[in-house]
C-alpha cells in the first residue's frame, strides 16, 4: 500500500497542513508528499497509488488554477478504486460566504473515479497570508487518522509511535 499527499500552497498554510498529514498516514504505511508541480512534472505521480490526500488554499471560493489543471489533466478512470479525502485552507466563516477548496476537489477526485473516504476539512487561516489559526496542526493530526481509520488503514496510531521512540 502506498499514499500520496499532494498539495498546492501560496503563502506555505497548506504545505504545514500537507507536511502534517503526511507525517501521520507515513507511520501507517509508505507515503509520497509532492507539489502540485511536481505532479505537473511527473505524469507517473498519481498512478499506483491507495490512498491519496489533496489540499490547497482556497481560491476565489474553489480550487487554485495549478491544483485544477494537474487533476482535470487526468484520464476519466485515473483514480478508479483509490481512496482518497480532501482538504484546504480557507478563512474563517460560513462554507457559502468563503468557498472551500475541499468541497470542489472531492468533485473532481470522484469524477476521476476515486472513493472519498471522509468528509472534506477545512483548516482556517487568519487573514489572506496566514498565520494557520491556533489548533489547526492538532486538528490536521486527529482529522487525518480519522481518514486512515475511516479507509481502513492499519498502522501505529501516531501515539503508539510516539511511545515506542
Amino acid at each position: 500500500m502506498n499514499a500520496l499527499v499532494l498539495y498546492d500552497s501560496r503563502y506555505g498554510n497548506t504545505e504545514r497542513i500537507a507536511e502534517t498529514v503526511a507525517l501521520v498516514v507515513q507511520l501507517a504505511m509508505p507515503t509520497r508528499l509532492a507539489t502540485v508541480e511536481e505532479a505537473a512534472e511527473d505524469g507517473e505521480l498519481l498512478r499506483d497509488l491507495d490512498l491519496l490526500l489533496v489540499g490547497g488554499p482556497t481560491h476565489r471560493h474553489g480550487i487554485s488554477d495549478p491544483l485544477e489543471a494537474v487533476l482535470t489533466a487526468l484520464d476519466p478512470r485515473a483514480l478508479d478504486d483509490v481512496r482518497a479525502a480532501t482538504f484546504d485552507t480557507r478563512l474563517h466563516g460560513m462554507r457559502l460566504v468563503t468557498g472551500s477548496a475541499a468541497v470542489r476537489l472531492g468533485r473532481l477526485l470522484r469524477r476521476r473515479g476515486a472513493w472519498l473516504v471522509s468528509p472534506p476539512a477545512s483548516f482556517v487561516v487568519d487573514g489572506t497570508v496566514g498565520p494557520l489559526r491556533d489548533g489547526e496542526i492538532e486538528h490536521a493530526r486527529a482529522w487525518t487518522e480519522d481518514v486512515l481509520r475511516c479507509a481502513g488503514v492499519r498502522g501505529r496510531a501516531p501515539s503508539e509511535a510516539a511511545a515506542a521512540r
